[in-house]
């Protein structure tokens, strides 16, 4: 059975956190179409307002818009020379002195840019990234390649922070087993608190978990709950 709603968010990362959290499902089992936007930074670079149709479950042509159809014979060439168009455009208007490379990596196309002025594409805490590929991926879908997945990095910002997360993941889950009580991460993005997660996922002795909303949503590392266990029990010994 087909169950959809529209919601809105200021990109369209947080419009789906917002549907997922709704369903109560994952990420991955939503599927959607952007309905509209409103752009913000310089007119042309990052979505004020996206609305989205989300919806799980089967899906049926009666049901569901068909999407924008791809061209022809799509070839990854083509897929390569349309993004690569819009971003020289992108920068070109922003008046920004930067250079790229556009390649082949995890069945995406992967964007890397270099340059003098590569700092104003990163953004706090990789913010402009994070909205730089959400447009890429919007206006991709809407000229008919839809399947095509973008990535972006800048100056080997992403590579740079994922290792740092890591390291973070890692010094929190020691904190919490040597003080025995949780600890709430600064706020991240969905990207970011997924490689918390999976850091962690294999963990023997804590565990994580999301709580907040929008930008204030952040991942909370706290002991298994036979580690509470174990703990109780050595209390109790104790007091006996």
């Amino acid at each position: 059975m087909l169950r959809s709603v529209e919601v809105s968010g200021k990109n369209l990362e947080e419009a789906l956190e917002r549907a997922a959290r709704y369903f109560d499902v994952p990420l991955e089992s939503l599927n959607y179409e952007v309905v509209s936007e409103g752009h913000g930074f310089l007119s042309i670079f990052t979505p004020r307002v996206v609305k989205v149709r989300v919806w799980i479950g089967e899906v049926s042509e009666e049901t569901v818009p068909a999407p924008t159809p791809a061209p022809a014979s799509v070839s990854p060439l083509q897929a390569r020379e349309e993004l690569e168009k819009f971003f020289q455009q992108l920068i070109d208007k922003m008046g920004v002195e930067v250079s790229f490379q556009i390649r082949d990596k995890d069945g995406s196309l992967f964007l890397l840019v270099e340059g003098k002025d590569a700092g104003v594409l990163i953004g706090k805490k990789g913010e402009t990234i994070e909205a730089l590929e959400t447009l890429l991926r919007v206006i991709m879908s809407k000229k008919g390649f839809a399947n095509v997945g973008v990535q972006v990095d800048v100056s080997g910002y992403r590579e740079k922070r994922e290792e740092a997360l890591k390291g973070l993941a890692e010094r929190s889950a020691r904190k919490v087993i040597k003080e025995k009580r949780r600890l709430k991460l600064e706020p991240m993005n969905a990207r970011e608190r997924r490689i918390i997660h999976t850091s962690l996922k294999d963990h023997p002795q804590v565990t994580t978990y999301s709580v907040g909303e929008g930008r204030g949503r952040r991942v909370v590392v706290d002991l298994k709950k036979e580690e509470k266990g174990k703990q109780a029990q050595g209390r109790e010994k104790k007091t006996r």
